[in-house]
């Protein structure tokens, strides 16, 4: 392929000036403290811990992990060096044109390279952009370089190097940088028609993202807008339905987000917040109502997996103390999903309760990643004598949200010869859920169904009569999971040191922290297990009775204060009714 610029006098350096910008290739807020860091011979790329090594040595692998040798490749740990050239630094600029130099000699052409993650995608994409990005420090008589951004653009032009999902967008934005410092217009051309496919499978037309994990929903949405910006600065046309579908996606960030601003940890989610800035809605979530703009509708049910509804938006209590429940439905998410079709995630009276396992690390293979990624860390019915398809459909098949209850019903596709299905029903003015699975086998023999509950960090777990008592350790609040019926047993898993994994929850990057996993199972023919679900918030939570009937009905009293319900749940439809205690 022809290279439209063949001297470093050719190339457009305007591009450096248009496209640094964002967080990874924007000023930095520390550039001083990151260039003193370099130059005392310290390497960070978090969340790794510094590494006093050969900056240049493209097979070091210092920590045997995976994203380290990944971000050492993407070269964008010389971004604030490259701003202090910019600066005027001599030294800051002879340093960026070395390691450049250097990454060449080793890396090019492909066939040659001496590390793993040289032309790994994503990593390309992002070097393509930080090497553009340098192109005014590099004297004339650099051959080299050009050749250097040639080859990027080569391999970033061939579709067999192109991969789905963030990476591939990484990819063709390193195209379009790449391809414009070059004045290629036929590379930038075809950036952008895999940019405009790639996009409309990154969000649908409800905004939802591909990925199944709410921070790589959050976060494409920041990258995506970053690309469109990158697109516009060269002066090319973003497609009409870009922003139609990027506010979408806010508003479904904004029903994801918990009431107090924290994003729950579906998927591939350490433990973050609503990014202030992105929409009116996320600011109205992530500040509690107090600035932005209330999303409208409670509840939302989105076709890629999940289905979200809470108490309200702070019209009638803080919106902070809002009760907020999300299920995954679908078939198993690709790229950074977890095996957690059918899982539950409550928050009610400001906090996190019942929660996904968490995120560990990128570490293919890794024994904690696999465990939390699995069925059994989340809060899913589970058939443990049989065997279950992992990546089969949690079918959501009704859904119906009133000003009495939000109902849910799900049936698990994945057991060959049995059936399994959950109904999730949220009492609104009673403030409670109720988690009703239930199940058989069609040869009418008997199985085993279980309940697997992942309770969050800070939550002390005491038994209590048919059920437990939970107690968050920062405050008096509390909430109660009551089993009704007798035909079940419970238990209770602390996590403790040592290779059992059961319990812990990963807040963060390779950071496991203790916690509580509850287990409730039946054995029957046709067993049942149904959970009464509440916060002890403003009132305690009780039952005056209740009955689980074998033909597909239930019935049950629920009480606080001076108010109690009637409640029936029938096979298509739930009843309620409220009584005022004399």
């Amino acid at each position: 392929m022809t290279t439209r610029a063949t001297t470093v006098a050719d190339l457009d350096l305007g591009v450096a000036e248009r496209q640094a910008f964002g967080g990874t290739f924007g000023r930095p807020k520390n550039g001083e403290s990151q260039v003193a860091r370099y130059r005392a011979g310290a390497l960070r790329l978090p969340p790794h811990k510094d590494w006093k090594g050969n900056f240049t040595d493209w097979a070091a692998d210092p920590y045997k992990d995976r994203n380290w040798q990944f971000q050492h490749h993407t070269l964008r740990w010389v971004n604030a060096i490259r701003w202090a050239a910019v600066d005027g630094d001599d030294a800051a600029r002879s340093e960026w044109v070395r390691v450049a130099q250097s990454w060449f000699e080793a890396n090019v052409p492909a066939e040659k390279a001496v590390g793993a993650f040289a032309w790994k995608d994503m990593a390309d994409g992002n070097r393509a952009v930080e090497l553009s990005l340098g192109a005014p420090l590099v004297p004339a008589e650099a051959s080299w370089f050009v050749e250097l951004l040639g080859a990027h653009r080569d391999w970033l032009m061939d579709d067999t190097h192109i991969v789905g999902g963030n990476h591939g967008l990484h990819q063709n934005t390193g195209l379009l940088v790449v391809g414009a410092v070059l004045r290629d217009h036929a590379a930038m051309k075809k950036s952008l028609g895999r940019l405009v496919r790639s996009f409309e499978r990154a969000f649908d037309e409800q905004g939802c993202n591909e990925e199944g994990s709410v921070a790589y929903h959050q976060m494409n949405i920041r990258w995506w807008r970053q690309t469109w910006a990158r697109v516009d600065a060269e002066g090319l046309e973003v497609p009409t339905h870009v922003t139609a579908r990027l506010d979408a996606a806010c508003t479904v960030l904004a029903h994801l987000a918990q009431p107090d601003g924290e994003l729950p940890q579906i998927g591939d989610s350490a433990r973050s917040k609503v990014v202030p800035g992105l929409s009116e809605v996320t600011d109205f979530v992530l500040s509690a109502g107090k600035r932005g703009e209330t999303p409208g509708a409670r509840a939302l049910v989105l076709e890629r997996g999940y289905a979200i509804s809470r108490s309200g938006w702070g019209e009638d209590r803080p919106a902070a103390q809002e009760s907020h429940l999300v299920v995954r439905h679908g078939a198993y998410a690709r790229a950074h999903g977890h095996f957690d079709s059918g899982s539950v995630h409550l928050y009610t009276a400001g906090r996190r309760w019942l929660v996904d396992p968490g995120f560990h690390s990128y570490q293919t293979g890794d024994p904690t990643r696999r465990y939390l990624a699995s069925r059994e860390a989340h809060n899913v019915p589970l058939l443990p004598e049989l065997d279950r398809e992992p990546k089969a459909d949690f079918e959501l098949v009704r859904s119906s949200f009133t000003d009495a209850a939000d109902d849910l019903l799900l049936i698990d596709r994945g057991y060959d010869g049995a059936d399994l299905e959950r109904r999730v029903v949220y009492l609104r003015d009673a403030d409670c859920w109720i988690v009703w699975d239930r199940a058989s086998r069609r040869d009418e023999q008997e199985l085993t169904l279980e309940q697997h509950w992942q309770t969050d960090v800070g939550v002390a777990v005491r038994p209590r009569d048919q059920g437990f008592r939970l107690n968050d350790t920062t405050s008096t609040t509390t909430m109660t999971m009551t089993w009704l019926g007798t035909q079940h047993t419970l238990a209770r898993h602390d996590a403790a040191q040592g290779e059992d994994l059961t319990g812990y929850v990963g807040t963060r990057w390779k950071t496991l922290e203790p916690a509580t996993r509850l287990t409730a199972r039946a054995t029957g023919t046709a067993p049942q297990l149904v959970t009464l679900i509440g916060a002890h918030s403003p009132r305690p939570l009780g039952l005056v009775d209740s009955f689980v009937m074998q033909g597909g009905s239930l019935i049950l009293s629920p009480v606080r204060g001076d108010s109690w319900w009637s409640v029936s749940i029938g096979q298509e439809s739930v009843r309620v009714h409220r009584h005022h205690q004399s």
